[in-house]
């Protein structure tokens, strides 16, 4: 048996979640999450260039949690019996940033002139975030970070229209979306989204 020899050398704490034995916030926090669901595209979402209200409300998509019919339904809340845009299946937020006929339509006019027509969402593409990180993939390097800010942009456009619908009676229109969404993107410029000039500035068709 081994004996212990006590020294007159003074104690020192050791943070073994770090290599160099000494404590960080950063490995604090690795620690407390260590086992937890990641919340994937968090880093597109939080270091893209948008306003907080527009990622607070994409975070809220992503998650599922915004209050479209599916949501309303289940606690029994008056809702639209049919996604307000197409009139032909359930409305449920996914659908209506991804899946829906006019959502997709949306997406093709405002990709195809920046020449980013791949990365619109196909038939196939039914869950928002799975589309996102597809499309991310498939642009250039120098123009994902403006792909990011446009796709937040796009995301909240088509909420805003939605809720138009719903709450003030409006038809769904491509063309008025379309317009709200040109002057929005101005607007973005103005305040700071320098990425979005990464990607050039098209021309929207009509």
């Amino acid at each position: 048996m081994r004996e212990m020899e006590l020294t007159e050398e003074p104690d020192h704490h050791i943070w073994r979640f770090e290599s160099t034995g000494v404590f960080t916030s950063k490995s604090a926090y690795r620690a407390l999450l260590n086992g937890s669901t990641t919340f994937e595209p968090w880093r597109r979402l939080w270091k893209s260039w948008a306003p907080a209200k527009c990622k607070v409300f994409l975070w809220l998509a992503i998650r599922n949690k915004c209050w479209t019919a599916d949501r309303l339904a289940r606690r029994g809340l008056p809702h639209p019996a049919q996604c307000v845009f197409c009139d032909q299946t359930d409305e449920d937020v996914q659908h209506i940033l991804t899946d829906c006929v006019f959502a997709r339509e949306f997406w093709v006019k405002i990709l195809t002139p920046l020449g980013l027509l791949d990365s619109a969402p196909s038939p196939n593409d039914q869950v928002f975030a799975d589309w996102w990180r597809k499309a991310r993939k498939r642009a250039a390097k120098e123009k994902r970070k403006g792909l990011n800010t446009l796709i937040i942009l796009g995301a909240w456009m088509l909420w805003k229209h939605r809720n138009s619908c719903v709450f003030e009676g409006a038809q769904p229109n491509i063309h008025k979306i379309l317009s709200d969404f040109r002057m929005e993107r101005q607007l973005w410029h103005l305040a700071g989204a320098s990425s979005l000039r990464a990607l050039g500035h098209g021309v929207d068709p009509d």
